[in-house]
């Protein structure tokens, strides 16, 4: 059952506001302990610095040349330069993450073609439908790791089938169970990658909340990528509307990464012409507001705001998943992040279940998303019980 999140997080909204006993755990928003949307106080000033021609003009498609080489060093971090020593890179602004998995699904797969995703995932189904793609599933998880096995089995037979294949990682915090990978897993998956040297690998990483990670180096990861053969190609896909909490912004990018030249040349020419025929340009202010806080002197305020907003959806998520276990409300393995999944044989049901008592939650395969960072912790004590009670009455 695939829900419109957005149209289904308004309604949600507008009957909190008439009935504060509501729960609306539906969107990937931060919510502050008092229900205000944001909390980042660093950033909203930072948006009152702009003036209007920071503002309204339109910018170049692709975010023009200081968006560009701000948006790889923010997102490669100290890895920027041995990255560069080995591989081509680029860069496009796009409205959001979203864009930038739009934008890839457009240019690098053709209708009829499959994409090679996870049977546990955010809906990526509504970015293929559009473009008459198909999706190719391999199983997310086994004994409470990820399936290693079931990934390079599957996309194997996928690599049989056809000679380009997108593939579908989003890791950290994964949307919608909250699992990050280990960096055994990480390495174990790029060894997979480079033995379909027969294929072009377009390998689309959806680091959408790689600022909300629990790993001491959220950036590790990310310098790995130096060791993928030629065939591979890297598009990162950036959520600045996520990383800085301006979710209607739409500030996002894709950052190609590759040793092979000419994929990077192509890369820069077709998210061109894919912005110019799809969405023109990302807002103005979007790219500014990222080049702001690309100068150093305005990072200190951003990086308390952020850790103090990573240590508050940290606490509620430990809470949920702390009472959940207490009572044997099941979960996937989850580590951090803006959501778990509470298992249900039946989701569609314990989703109109849970509406019918006014929480509003996001049916997917195998549960129920609960969106813990929209949550505050009055809202999510004793959560988990009334969950477990509903679904099974």
């Amino acid at each position: 059952m695939i829900v419109d999140i957005l149209q289904l997080a308004n309604e949600a909204q507008r009957k909190k506001e008439i009935n504060p006993e509501v729960i609306n755990a539906t969107v990937g928003m931060y919510f502050n302990e008092e229900g205000c949307v944001g909390g980042m106080p660093s950033v909203f000033q930072g948006f009152k610095t702009l003036n209007e021609n920071q503002v309204l003009p339109y910018p170049a498609s692709d975010g023009g040349e200081p968006f560009k080489s701000n948006v790889i060093s923010w997102v490669l971090g100290s890895y920027e330069d041995k990255l560069r020593k080995s591989l081509y890179i680029a860069a496009s602004a796009t409205p959001g993450g979203s864009g930038a998995i739009a934008g890839t699904f457009a240019i690098y797969a053709n209708p009829g073609d499959y994409v090679f995703v996870s049977d546990i995932r955010w809906q990526y189904d509504r970015y293929a439908a559009s473009k008459k793609l198909k999706l190719f599933e391999h199983n997310t998880f086994i004994d409470g790791h990820f399936d290693l096995d079931s990934f390079e089995s599957r996309l194997e037979k996928l690599c049989k089938i056809q000679k380009q294949v997108i593939i579908v990682v989003n890791d950290p915090c994964h949307n919608p169970t909250g699992y990050t990978l280990s960096m055994d897993e990480w390495k174990e998956m790029l060894i997979i990658f480079n033995k379909f040297k027969e294929n072009d690998i377009v390998f689309m990483y959806d680091l959408a909340y790689l600022e909300f990670t629990d790993e001491k180096d959220a950036r590790l990861k990310i310098s790995y990528l130096d060791v993928l053969a030629p065939h591979v190609l890297t598009i990162i896909t950036f959520s600045g509307s996520k990383t800085f909490g301006i979710y209607g912004l739409r500030m996002g990018a894709a950052i190609a990464l590759s040793k092979d030249e000419t994929k990077i040349k192509n890369f820069r020419n077709a998210f061109i012409e894919e912005a110019r025929g799809s969405w023109s340009a990302t807002p103005k202010a979007a790219i500014e507001l990222l080049n702001y806080f690309s100068d150093k002197k305005n990072q200190l305020a951003f990086f308390l705001d952020l850790e103090n907003m990573k240590a508050s959806v940290q606490l509620r998520s430990k809470m949920f998943k702390t009472q959940a276990s207490e009572i044997g409300l099941e979960t996937h393995p989850f580590k951090s992040g803006f959501y778990t999944i509470v298992l249900a044989k039946d989701p569609e049901e314990a989703f109109k279940k849970l509406l019918d008592h006014q929480i509003y939650t996001i049916p997917m395969a195998g549960g129920i998303r609960i969106a813990l960072c929209s949550l505050p912790l009055k809202e999510i004590d004793g959560l988990a019980h009334r969950i477990q009670k509903i679904i099974n009455e």
